[in-house]
Order: C-alpha cells, then sequence, then structure tokens
C-alpha cells in the first residue's frame, strides 16, 4: 500500500510537470513556443519576430495575419534599417517551466541583434534581453529612433494605450485578447501612435539609454512582452510581474553560427 501511494504520488508529479512545460517546435515558416497561458509564433522571414499569438485554447491570432512585419527592432542611421531574417536559433534552456530562445540576425547596415527571450509557465510575461553588436567598421549608436521595439499589430484593434505608471508600458487589446510592452531600463518609454496605418502600433522608446558602439562592441536591453486572455485590465495588472523578474541580460551571447 505505501509503495502504491509513492507511486501515485510520482506519477502526479510527472505528470504535473509535463502539463506545465513550455515547449518549443520549428514548424517551416517560424517557431513555434507554448505556455500554459499562451501560444507565439516567431517569424523566420524578415522582418523576424512574434507575427502571430494566442491566448491559451483559443485559436484565433491576437496578431494580424498579414504576414508582415509585426514586432521588430529598428534604427534609423543612413536610412531606415529593421531587423532581417532569422540567421540563426538556439533553445538555450528548455525545463523547469520555463525556456530561453537565442535569435540571431542582422539589420541592412552594421547592427547584429541577438534576442534572448525567456518564456514561463507561470506568467504571461516575456523577457526579451536584446543585444546590438556592431559589425561594421564606423561608429553607431547601439538603440535610437524609439523603434527598440516597435509593435505593429496589423489588425483593427479595441483600443491601444500608453500608461507612464507603475512603470512605463503600452497595450492592445482585442476580442482574442491583450498585447503589451512593459519597459525595464531606466529612462525607457513606451508610446502609442495610434491612428499609425489607421490600426495603430505601439513602441519602447530606448534612446536615453542607447550607447556609442565602436566596432564589435555591444550593449544589452532589457524589457518584456506579454500576451494573453483578456484586455487592459489584465495587461495593466502583470505591470508588478514586469519589474519582478530578474533580467537574463548576463546570459552568455556566442556569436557565429548557431545550431538547433
Amino acid at each position: 500500500m505505501k509503495w502504491g501511494i509513492l507511486l501515485v504520488v510520482a506519477c502526479g508529479v510527472m505528470l504535473a510537470g509535463l502539463a506545465f512545460a513550455v515547449t518549443v517546435n520549428e514548424g517551416n515558416d517560424t517557431i513555434v513556443i507554448e505556455a500554459a497561458k499562451y501560444k507565439v509564433e516567431w517569424k523566420k522571414a524578415a522582418q523576424m519576430g512574434y507575427i502571430r499569438a494566442y491566448a491559451a485554447g483559443s485559436s484565433d491570432s491576437i496578431i494580424g495575419s498579414d504576414n508582415s512585419r509585426n514586432l521588430y527592432h529598428s534604427s534609423n542611421y543612413g536610412g531606415w534599417k529593421d531587423w532581417g531574417a532569422l540567421q540563426s536559433w538556439e533553445v538555450v534552456e528548455e525545463g523547469g517551466g520555463q525556456a530561453v530562445v537565442k535569435y540571431v540576425s542582422q539589420d541592412a547596415g552594421a547592427k547584429q541583434y541577438t534576442c534572448v527571450a525567456t518564456y514561463r509557465d507561470s506568467t504571461n510575461i516575456i523577457q526579451h534581453d536584446v543585444t546590438v553588436t556592431n559589425v561594421g567598421a564606423d561608429p553607431i549608436t547601439s538603440f535610437q529612433s524609439s523603434h527598440d521595439p516597435m509593435f505593429e499589430p496589423r489588425r483593427s484593434v479595441d483600443g491601444m494605450e500608453e500608461f507612464d505608471a507603475p512603470i512605463s508600458h503600452a497595450a492592445y487589446w482585442t476580442p482574442e485578447g491583450f498585447a503589451a510592452l512593459y519597459a525595464y531600463e531606466d529612462g525607457a518609454v513606451a508610446g502609442v501612435a495610434a491612428g499609425w496605418n489607421g490600426q495603430g502600433r505601439m513602441f519602447l522608446n530606448h534612446d536615453a539609454v542607447g550607447k556609442e558602439l565602436q566596432q564589435n562592441e555591444s550593449h544589452t536591453i532589457t524589457f518584456f512582452v506579454a500576451f494573453g486572455a483578456g484586455g487592459l485590465d489584465e495587461a495593466n495588472a502583470l505591470t508588478s510581474q514586469a519589474t519582478a523578474v530578474e533580467p537574463n541580460a548576463k546570459l552568455a551571447v556566442t556569436w557565429g553560427s548557431l545550431k538547433r
């Protein structure tokens, strides 16, 4: 009887672990990450970034489906230059209710971008640690032009707002759920352009924390993204979690060819 009880308990623990595992899978066109509260797809083609997002249990995306750019980084230095296609990706960590995925891309100039994204089952919050490395010969500014990141829903939304407190953040909401950006760095500011393209877009402005980079120098910022069921109230309620998560900005970044 004693061993039977222990076996039942052990099986229950194993099943609980399976039920709450973050999964990462590669599709033809996207990297698919599924957690307890959401599922997201990271686009491989230019511009890389989230192209679809679903609240748990929903088959309707919170992001528009026109296969265009949605969440991405961009800088205006000698003309506008966006994130390019996904050059390589790697699962850095998987297990214990979270997955850490590293995405690498380059713009049309001298900026190589590495985004280390941490997905957790315990929260809608997705942590982004984004590193810019100067792969050109001339000095550049790491983060500039208020597009770090830019988020274009590419669909009609029920509302889109920016907030200064308790932390700077912006959110939009739809019948399918909400999407939000949360600042972490001192000096970073969230904003919205509600009339852009008739649908609006939101962003985090990291101009105040941008640094001049010489050749091969790097600079990392941390911010948070969230998707989930509900609307503005649910997006605002996550601000406490966005301030409490320890950043992964110190994770080692490996350059060159990354293998899945």
